[in-house]
Parts: C-alpha cells; structure tokens; sequence
C-alpha cells in the first residue's frame, strides 16, 4: 500500500516532532486527538439560530483564520458584521457570549462543514 501524503501546518509538526523525539506513533497520537475533539463536539449543545443569526455569524466568521482569539471573541465580531440590525447583532452578541469555549467550537465547526 502507498504511504499517503499530508501537509502538515504548524501545531501538528510540533506534534509529529514530539513523537519523533519519543519515539511514538505520530498517526496513532493524531487519530486518538481527532476522535477526542470529537468526542468534546459530540457532548456540546446549541441554543436554536435564525437563518438571519446565521448569516451574520457566517459573515463574522467568513475568510478569517480560527484561532483562540476568534473563538473567545466570537461574540465581539458579530457586532462588528455588517449584516443584521444592530439589535440583532447585539441580541446574537449575547447569546454567543453566553457560551463555553467548547459550544462555540462546536457552532463553528456546525458552520464551516
């Protein structure tokens, strides 16, 4: 079987440099952290969004990089979208801010796919 090929971005070739050094199976350790994220999104619940609460997160969230930055300050950029009212915007805000690190992971992740 041919060996497959994967580009590796930054935080995963710290990874596979550690189990270099360790002498672990670095596909064994990716696959166990894929599950184990999983497991963490499977166990997270959200409140209901409008298609319009949508929209705006899609636009907050559109073309930018998901970092800690932007899952912490999630609720920040929605005021700053251009779509929506600022009411609504400041309604979603707070319904955001509401949440845990891990049911905005998940509400991202529920967005991008």
């Amino acid at each position: 079987m041919a060996k497959k090929m994967i580009s590796l971005g930054a935080s995963t070739e710290a990874l596979a440099e550690k189990m270099k050094r360790e002498r672990g199976n670095f596909s064994g350790r990716l696959d166990e952290i894929v599950e184990r994220y999983n497991i963490l999104l499977d166990l997270e619940t959200l409140p209901d969004f409008s298609e319009e609460e949508v929209a705006i997160l899609g636009e907050a969230l559109g073309g930018s990089a998901i970092d800690r930055r932007r899952v912490r300050g999630l609720h920040l950029d929605v005021v700053d979208a251009a779509m929506g009212t600022p009411q609504e915007r400041e309604a979603l805000s707070a319904k955001i801010e509401a949440l845990t690190a891990g049911q905005r992971l998940k509400l991202i992740e529920t967005l991008w796919r």
